[in-house]
Formats: C-alpha cells, sequence, structure tokens
C-alpha cells in the first residue's frame, strides 16, 4: 500500500516484487510453522494439546531472527515518508494542513491522506517505541534464538533421518559393484503395495 501511494507499481517493478515476495517468504513462514505445530500437536498428560516441539520452534527462530528484516523490507519500499512526517497535530492546522496536503499527494488516485495514514501506521509498528518493542518481545520471547535452537536439535528425529538415508542405499539406488544402476531392484515406489497413511495407533 506504501509503494502504491508513492506511486510505484510493485508488480511492475522487479526490485520491489522481489522484495515484496521477500515479506511474504517470511510471513507466511511463521504461519506455516504455526499451522504445522498445531496440526501435528499432541494431547499432554493432562489432555491440554501441546504444539509439536520442532515446528513450533522453527516458527519461533523464524520470527526472532528475520523480525528485523521485516522492518528493514518495509523501509526500504516505503521511502523515508515513514519517519519524515510532521506529527498529527500539523494534520489539521490551517497555516500548514494545505501545503501539507500537496507535499503528501504521491498517485493522482490515492488521496494525500490515505498515503499519510499508511506512512503513520507503518511508522506506528516499525520506527517507533513500540516497535523496538516488539522487535525485541520477538527476539527473546519465550526464549531466546540460541535456547531455541538448542531445543530444535535435541528434539529433531536425526536418527530417522538416518535410518530412512541407509533405507534408501540399502534398496540399490547406488551403483552395483559391476557398475549397473540397481534401477532394476526399484518397483518405482517406496512401498510394494503403495505408499500408505501412518496408523495413529
Amino acid at each position: 500500500m506504501m509503494a502504491e501511494a508513492n506511486g510505484l507499481d510493485a508488480g511492475g517493478n522487479n526490485y520491489l516484487r522481489e522484495r515484496m515476495v521477500e515479506l511474504i517468504k517470511i510471513v507466511e513462514g511463521f504461519f506455516a510453522c504455526g499451522v504445522a505445530s498445531s496440526t501435528y500437536g499432541v494431547p499432554d498428560a493432562s489432555g491440554c494439546a501441546e504444539p509439536e516441539r520442532i515446528f513450533a520452534n522453527v516458527g519461533k527462530l523464524l520470527l526472532s531472527t528475520q523480525i528485523y528484516d521485516m522492518q528493514r523490507i518495509a523501509h526500504d519500499v516505503s521511502g523515508g515518508l515513514i519517519v519524515a512526517l510532521p506529527g498529527p497535530d500539523e494534520d489539521h492546522n490551517p497555516a500548514t494542513a494545505a501545503h501539507l496536503e500537496e507535499l503528501w499527494q504521491g498517485r493522482d488516485d490515492i488521496s494525500p491522506a490515505r498515503r499519510r495514514d499508511v506512512a503513520r501506521f507503518l511508522g506506528d509498528i516499525t520506527a517507533s517505541d513500540t516497535a523496538g518493542w516488539y522487535s525485541l518481545i520477538s527476539l527473546h520471547g519465550g526464549g531466546s534464538p540460541a535456547a531455541t535452537s538448542m531445543e530444535i536439535y535435541r528434539s529433531y528425529p536425526l536418527e530417522d533421518k538416518v535410518a530412512l538415508v541407509e533405507g534408501l542405499l540399502d534398496r540399490g539406488l547406488l551403483a552395483s559393484e559391476s557398475g549397473e544402476s540397481g534401477a532394476e531392484d526399484q518397483p518405482g515406489r517406496c512401498c510394494a503395495d503403495g505408499c500408505q497413511p501412518p496408523d495413529e495407533d
């Protein structure tokens, strides 16, 4: 919205589009981890749902390490207006209001007031005292990135991944001693009867 109010078209500008895709990747990465941690959660001993630990901690690590990237991208694509605006008291100052409206005009089809409001909103969430609090709580809220990383490594089923590769190697994925590919040993699927959903019991 800020880029459009500034007269730019993110869809037609490679640089802006790449920044927007980066921002989308970050934001939807958090969301996907939240959905996955909820979907794969299990009841604890008391019967309360416990989020799946790896997805939950990966989401937390993404947020804590990329909150500043989100702010940087917002600042980059928005321009300096978000921190260069006069205070709200000037919006209705009869001595300056008309001149400010003229200065705030970006695109003809977007009002100066709209451009101002979007810039103020971005400033509030990325370049204010509150934004600093959000940054810090994103970084350290619920545990530091170091603690989150430790939990990810501790909980991750590395042995299962090793067993998966060993199983693939045992099925002859590497070339045989004669130099043949071993493809004749492969049924073309991971299970003889086709893939089946895991037994939840």
